[in-house]
């Protein structure tokens, strides 16, 4: 019915749009009054009232749209405008509190035409380091968290009411961007996506531990595929792990069911392969 277009284009046309020049302000802001101050700056300066609920360290901000996607299947620029303005607003306000939530969820929906969620999730301290520069726009892009599906049970709904909201955790969030770096690599890249046909990816954290869960299959092609899998995968997983300094598990475990391959490396073992040079070739 629809197509989707590359996340890494989606976030770029999006965070470079509405990020810029939001950093340097005041703070003005109180957690307190999260939602209210987001809704009004929102209705202030765009005309757009979005639905915007605190949960923990985590913003859901939702706005129902009459469509997403236009009658030849691309997404509508009008709707990418107006995800743009809400999300400047909302990065405006979450950058001018001390302290500030963790995390923001966009939530686009389309609530008169095919009911379809599209979803992006960013850790908001990765906002202020693409302020600072100290990370790329591509880098920022991949760290943002991309979700389009089909949801007939968006349909009329003004409110949000079928979103599942939730607070975020730095370990769900980290397995889900590893999973979509994945993705995207084997899918897009240039040099992967003529030899690797991806039929599942899954990562999951549970029991301390990192759980990637892969069905990657080598295509039929005159020249043998120039890239091994699981040590393909171990790279992402590892250098997501070590960019955001997190620490909390003891294990992760990659497994490829194209394959039948399989790995347990322990958090020091991580460590030990991230200071070889060897093991980013």
């Amino acid at each position: 019915m629809w197509k989707s277009q590359s996340p890494t284009k989606l976030i770029f046309v999006l965070s470079c749009l509405c990020l810029c020049g939001c950093f340097s302000i005041k703070p003005t802001y109180t957690k307190e009054k999260i939602a209210e101050s987001i809704i009004q700056l929102c209705k202030e300066e765009y005309n757009v009232e979005p639905k915007v609920e605190l949960l923990g360290e985590t913003v859901w901000i939702y706005l129902g749209l009459p469509r997403l996607i236009t009658k030849d299947a691309q997404f509508d620029r009008e709707v990418l405008e107006s995800m743009n303005k809400v999300m400047m607003a909302s990065s405006r306000v979450l950058l001018s509190m001390k302290p500030r939530p963790q995390f923001m969820a966009v939530v686009a929906s389309d609530i008169q035409e095919f009911g379809i969620d599209y979803t992006i999730i960013t850790w908001i301290p990765d906002i202020v380091k693409f302020q600072l520069e100290l990370i790329s726009r591509d880098e920022f892009s991949r760290r943002n968290i991309i979700k389009i599906k089909e949801n007939p049970n968006a349909l009329n709904d003004t409110q949000g009411l079928h979103i599942e909201k939730k607070e975020i955790h730095m370990p769900d969030f980290l397995a889900e961007q590893i999973a979509q770096r994945i993705q995207t690599k084997f899918s897009l890249d240039p040099d992967f996506k003529d030899y690797f046909q991806v039929e599942k990816i899954e990562v999951v954290f549970e029991k301390e531990t990192f759980k990637i869960r892969a069905d990657i299959k080598t295509k039929e092609s005159p020249q043998p595929q120039p890239k091994d899998i699981l040590k393909e995968m171990l790279k992402i997983a590892a250098y997501v792990i070590k960019e955001y300094e997190f620490k909390d598990f003891l294990l992760l475990e990659v497994e490829n069911a194209g394959t039948g391959e399989k790995l347990l490396l322990s958090r020091s073992r991580i460590k030990e392969l991230l200071k070889q040079p060897a093991f980013y070739k």
